[in-house]
């Protein structure tokens, strides 16, 4: 994906590799301000986070188990009708922060001594999108200290090599980290409805593999875009989108699982990103009921204009 301006010292990134493999391994935890923490792709899915959001408006309980969850704290302890996850005094976890770490998200250190975000894009996207303009501190399990490369441009060669970021935009052209934005939210980062999608379409056209490539849906929604491309108008109305994911979902299950997602040989290939042989029509239609997903979506979609 980065074609230019990306080499390495090798001394220097072998060195590094050492050293942060062990640091791996403690399963560092560093709490923030979410505004610090920086993304590593261009892009989510807004279809997804409005989907969330609005579930969580309707259950504040799983709001703060959530929360607290993400946090590696356990679930919420206790909350009450004035709580916010911007204030950490008006609610409580069953523990402290930190104390499940696998829980949380994980992120690299650069050189530039910033926060990187390589997994929970949405996650942080929706929380973001509940808490408005206010911002709050948030847990990231540090798995590589990367503060030791030589440069910021090395940075980013491992972090393409290491399958640690996706340089593309929601139109399928490739971006350069310079242009990433800074910030992990809604306001910040474009949308990718392909993204969106492929949520909705899991376990209805693919399941996801036990040993999934990263960016799986990315992937996925890349062939969509080329394979069964969906305009402005499929997706206006909760009838219309149904119909799109069932066209896509048909698309999808009737592929040849050998070839690739991408028009890179290296990609992954549809089979490896758990496309499915049929379409499951039960969990396709359940997408449409009163109360699933797409009516959850849509309920929330005017407040996002």
């Amino acid at each position: 994906m980065l074609k230019t301006g990306l080499t390495v010292v090798a001394g220097g990134l072998l060195s590094a590799l050492i050293s942060t493999n062990s640091f791996a391994e403690s399963s560092t935890i560093k709490q923030l301000p979410v505004t610090a923490i920086h993304p590593t792709q261009p892009a989510v899915g807004y279809g997804e986070i409005l989907y969330k959001v609005a579930r969580y408006q309707a259950n504040p309980h799983s709001l703060f188990d959530s929360f607290c969850e993400n946090n590696g704290a356990g679930k919420v302890r206790h909350f009450d009708a004035h709580s916010q996850i911007a204030t950490p005094a008006s609610f409580s976890c069953q523990a402290a922060d930190g104390t499940y770490p696998q829980a949380v998200k994980s992120a690299v250190i650069a050189p530039d001594h910033q926060v990187y975000l390589t997994d929970g894009h949405h996650t942080i996207s929706e929380f973001r999108r509940i808490a408005g303009d206010h911002d709050f501190r948030f847990s990231v399990r540090i798995t590589n200290d990367l503060s030791q490369l030589p440069n910021m441009a090395a940075f980013w060669q491992w972090m393409v090599q290491h399958n640690q970021t996706w340089l593309n935009d929601p139109a399928g052209n490739s971006v350069q980290p310079a242009n990433l934005p800074q910030q992990v939210s809604m306001q910040t980062m474009q949308d990718d409805t392909y993204r969106s999608v492929l949520y909705f379409l899991r376990s209805v056209a693919y399941k996801k593999p036990k040993n999934a490539p990263p960016f799986l849906e990315f992937y996925l929604g890349d062939w969509l875009r080329h394979h069964q491309p969906a305009t402005a108008a499929d997706l206006k109305t909760e009838q219309g989108y149904a119909a799109y994911l069932a066209r896509a979902a048909s698309a999808l299950t009737a592929a040849d699982g050998s070839q690739h997602s991408t028009s890179s040989p290296t990609s992954p290939t549809l089979d490896q990103l758990g496309k499915m042989a049929k379409v499951n029509q039960r969990k396709l239609a359940k997408l449409s009921v009163k109360g699933g997903k797409l009516a959850v979506m849509f309920s929330e979609m005017p407040s996002s204009s």
